[in-house]
């Protein structure tokens, strides 16, 4: 019997091989067109599984295909918790697709090894833009963002094409807003939202129905909470003088935290933390613990009455839901409130966002000109209109016409530029770390303002300063890798002073380098005070 059972799993295991090998030979032998050339199959990968993306990926790969006969695009898309680990395997193995969305996991090491610099074509026409307005425009000038979305600050390079424009709201479902107020009013004020959620809770302890004002996650709620916080920042980042860039703007204030301009003890900050912990209270016990899918199920369930989160859930949510919602700005307090109006200067300004979604080409792509073509057939204003039309997210091309369903998610240019965050820029890990580790003592059940600043205070300055030493690291090996580049380009420009792209290359980083000389020398700056301050605590 064993012999007979060893026959049949080693002639099942043969059987299965024949298959795998018969229907690679005729995949191989299918790839081919009527004129009996090999197809060229582009490969590109991203992690936005959010409802009608991979349906707009599919029909502008479909035109492509339609232009290109010998051309076939495959999307593959990857969930976002193993996103990272995914892309840095590919990289790593040389297996990676022609083409990958960048920003989750692409440190400056993976960009500068693994991908290709697309600076080249972002000063240049883009050839699909070919008959309209754009025709003769360079393809960075035809996104309104400059292509910001695209572009390594660290690297001085573009390095992905981005497709999309993002912007946070706040979703309101209308028909549970209509059953506990009988209105549809959306909240325009902070006090407005507090006072809608005391509403949903005497609804729920009233009506036999429990619903939850705001649904939180760990992915959702720091977005409506550091919204919030910034706002009792506005008005000191003002005082602080005119604002800059992300970069000017985080040095500036770390300049004015150890000059004793603000602090921990600070009005502004026990405001914002004040808020965040009042906030929190309105959403679910735990949500700090919930997953993004858990608080969007909620919601969609009618469960809650609202969630924060970005525009590119709007699709989702729409097929998930079987009610109405609405889309607001993130309410903030009022100049009137008691506590916290006096911080506030107006609404936000959403002027001066990036493109997302970015797009960018990998050295192990074995055709790396069909898959830069076909970079450049999604970014042309034809290609970007089918893709909002599809998708329903927002456009990163000028001129391009916003899905109605996309509409309420436009950036607003008017209002005023938002204050600055507790600790500054994402890559001040230390930092963050020590926020993180917190938190529970400022939303937590017996959390206080009080509590979570005692345990993060004696830790805040030096952490930050372990921080700015790596950020000063970061740039003088930008500054290291800029110089080996002018070399290069000098050389270039000298022996072809033909080549105007070498020149105008050279001439960036030339400017960039003047730049970065003066960003590392106050960062050195910024390292002495957060030394002095450390040493001042320890007495």
């Amino acid at each position: 019997m064993e012999r007979i059972l060893n026959t049949i799993g080693l002639s099942l295991l043969a059987l299965c091989f024949v298959i795998s090998l018969s229907r690679i030979a005729m995949l191989n032998f299918g790839e081919r067109t009527e004129a009996g050339d090999k197809v060229i199959e582009i490969r590109m990968a991203h992690w936005q599984l959010e409802g009608g993306i991979r349906t707009a990926i599919d029909a502008m790969a479909k035109e492509y295909m339609k232009r290109h006969p010998g051309v076939r695009i495959t999307q593959i898309p990857i969930p976002e918790r193993i996103y990272r680990n995914w892309l840095i395997t590919q990289l790593v193995g040389g297996t990676a697709p022609d083409i990958i969305q960048v920003g989750m996991g692409s440190t400056d090491e993976h960009m500068a090894r693994f991908f290709v610099p697309l600076t080249d074509i972002a000063q240049k026409p883009n050839p699909y833009n070919k008959g309209n307005d754009f025709e003769n425009t360079p393809l960075r000038d035809t996104f309104f963002d400059g292509m910001l979305g695209g572009f390594n600050q660290n690297l001085l390079e573009y390095y992905g094409v981005p497709i999309s424009g993002h912007t946070t709201r706040l979703y309101v479902n209308l028909d549970l807003l209509e059953e506990i107020t009988g209105s549809k009013n959306l909240p325009k004020t902070y006090e407005e939202l507090l006072a809608l959620t005391k509403q949903v809770d005497d609804f729920s302890q009233n009506g036999g129905r429990q619903i939850i004002p705001i649904a939180g996650s760990r992915y959702n709620s720091p977005i409506l909470m550091n919204t919030l916080f910034i706002s009792q920042t506005q008005k000191k980042m003002l005082e602080l003088g005119p604002p800059g860039t992300l970069t000017e703007n985080a040095a500036r204030t770390t300049e004015a935290l150890f000059e004793g301009d603000w602090g921990l003890d600070s009005h502004e900050v026990r405001s914002g933390l004040g808020l965040m912990r009042e906030i929190a209270e309105e959403m679910q016990p735990g949500f700090m613990q919930v997953t993004r899918d858990d608080a969007s199920f909620y919601f969609v369930q009618g469960r809650a009455l609202m969630i924060v989160t970005g525009s590119w859930d709007a699709t989702s949510i729409s097929q998930q839901a079987g009610f109405p919602f609405a889309a607001t700005q993130i309410p903030l307090p009022s100049k009137q409130h008691p506590h916290y109006g006096n911080n506030v200067v107006g609404i936000f300004t959403e002027a001066g966002g990036t493109a997302g979604m970015s797009l960018g080409l990998t050295r192990a792509s074995k055709h790396p000109e069909v898959a830069t073509d076909f970079l450049l057939f999604l970014a042309g204003r034809e290609t970007n209109q089918l893709f909002t039309n599809t998708s329903k997210w927002l456009p990163s091309v000028l001129g391009v016409e916003p899905d109605p369903q996309a509409k309420p998610f436009m950036m607003q240019a008017e209002g005023y530029n938002p204050g600055f965050p507790l600790v500054g820029p994402s890559g001040r890990a230390d930092t963050n770390r020590l926020i993180a580790n917190n938190f529970h003592l400022l939303v937590g059940p017996s959390g206080s303002v009080e509590q979570f600043v005692a345990a993060i205070r004696p830790n805040f300055i030096p952490y930050l300063l372990i921080d700015l030493e790596r950020e000063e690291r970061v740039i003088i090996q930008g500054i290291q890798r800029m110089d080996v580049q002018l070399a290069a380009l000098a050389e270039v420009a000298r022996s072809k002073p033909e080549d105007a792209m070498a020149q105008a290359k050279f001439d960036m980083i030339s400017a960039a380098t003047s730049a970065r000389d003066r960003t590392a020398y106050f960062q050195q700056h910024l390292i002495r005070k957060a030394k002095d301050r450390v040493q001042q605590d320890s007495k």
